[in-house]
């Protein structure tokens, strides 16, 4: 790829001055403890499409960047939190995915590595037990305890930490339990989807890929992407799906303008999500605002209900970026790029044979891949011939970076929001 080729060539000659500007940005705000950045890379952009502040997929991570992972945590806590000996970390609670509980076990196995005590917490008003165990993809199971509070401080069974480290979106609410308490939560709970709001985060995006352009003189379009919202959506009902549909067909034109001018011969296409929420769940690639308004009952029910059963009103239309990393005769990818605050610690990248370079690939039949540093491939794994280029490790930054400001404008505001 040509552009992606330029970007890297122009990455590495202003290296010293992107690094000087991304650790001003990093000053500015809370940036959070970590992310993992979901990355489309096509012909002709390169651009995050999801951010998320309480990354799950750990255990996808091969053990050099687990290494890695480790490390930087224990950096970013000497220098934050000085104190911390002792960390419970809050999952998610109401799913048995194995694949999900693994990643929680290597959570707790990174910590444990650096010296850290480390316990698991449940935030539920419906647990009456004190500890529950939960069953991990390798066979290993995860004991968990119910997470107590007395005054300001949280507490599991007789394990009282220095720090919560939190693997919970809290899509449908704020928890109370974690609010005003005397220890340091990392992330923010102000930060769930109860709160957050993806057009949001890519508008902070934007305005930073507009100056990293500036910085490496390149047109700042190749590295953003369009979103906006539309709220009060009811798919269906025929007139909730025409305002989604005319929304899609103003999109679509802008696209067909903008790959006229630079000469992009590709049919643009928009993917219509949940204005919050992950997991890959409420998603649609549409090539037409006629595939919203003739949508069919199973494509109803899609976008009807997010993670959690919270019923989807607010959604966003966003620019889709086919992918142009193919491998084998059938798989697509995209990369996943994890960060501790704005360091990246590694990544993977995601395949799925069963859908196309259109496609939301986080679905059904995904399947994971060994990325590596150029310099440091040390993985014993000998399919891990990929490495990081530039462009993927400083649009994942850029995207973390992002995140912060919207925690900053978040708590401004006054912090969680709970959705009925």
């Amino acid at each position: 790829m040509r552009f992606l080729d330029e970007i890297n060539y122009r990455l590495n000659e202003k290296a010293e001055e992107i690094e000087d500007w991304i650790d001003e940005q990093s000053r500015k705000v809370k940036v959070p403890l970590y992310t993992s950045v979901d990355l489309r890379v096509s012909q002709h952009k390169i651009t995050p499409v999801d951010t998320n502040i309480f990354p799950a997929g750990f255990n996808n991570l091969c053990h050099v960047f687990r290494e890695r992972v480790g490390r930087l945590f224990r950096e970013e806590f000497i220098r934050s939190h000085p104190e911390t000996r002792k960390i419970v970390v809050v999952p998610e609670l109401h799913t048995r995915n194995p694949y999900y509980w693994e990643n929680i076990q290597v959570i707790k196995t990174i910590l444990e590595s650096e010296g850290f005590l480390v316990e698991i917490g449940l935030v539920s008003d419906e647990l009456h037990q004190d500890g529950i165990g939960f069953k991990t993809i390798s066979g290993k199971e995860v004991k968990a305890y119910k997470l107590k509070r007395k005054g300001d401080i949280a507490y599991v069974s007789e394990f009282v930490p220095d720090l919560i480290l939190i693997n919970n979106d809290f899509s449908s609410k704020c928890p109370e339990i974690l609010r005003d308490i005397r220890q340091p939560v990392e992330p923010p709970v102000e930060m769930g989807w109860h709160t957050r709001r993806k057009n949001i985060h890519f508008e902070f995006y934007n305005k930073l890929v507009r100056e990293l352009a500036d910085i490496i003189e390149i047109d700042p379009w190749v590295i953003s992407i369009e979103t906006f919202s539309t709220k009060g959506v009811d798919f269906d009902k025929p007139e909730g799906r025409e305002v989604v549909a005319t929304s899609v067909e103003l999109l679509l034109s802008r696209l067909r303008n903008e790959y006229e001018k630079r000469g992009v011969n590709e049919k643009p296409f928009v993917f219509v999500k949940s204005n919050s929420g992950t997991y890959g769940m409420s998603v649609l690639s549409v090539l037409a605002g006629d595939d919203i308004r003739t949508l069919n009952a199973e494509g109803r029910k899609q976008m009807k209900v997010a993670k959690g059963g919270k019923p989807v009103r607010d959604i966003v239309i966003q620019e889709g970026i086919p992918t142009s990393l193919k491998f084998g005769p059938h798989a697509v990818g995209e990369p996943v790029i994890y960060l501790i605050k704005s360091n990246v610690a590694g990544g993977f990248l995601r395949l799925n044979k069963g859908k196309s370079e259109f496609d939301n690939l986080n679905t059904k039949g995904m399947e994971f891949s060994c990325l590596s540093f150029e310099n440091e491939n040390s993985c014993e794994n000998k399919e891990c011939e990929k490495f990081l280029p530039p462009a993927y490790q400083i649009i994942a930054r850029v995207a973390s970076i992002a995140a912060g400001y919207e925690i900053e404008k978040i708590l401004k505001e006054g912090g969680c929001k709970d959705s009925s």
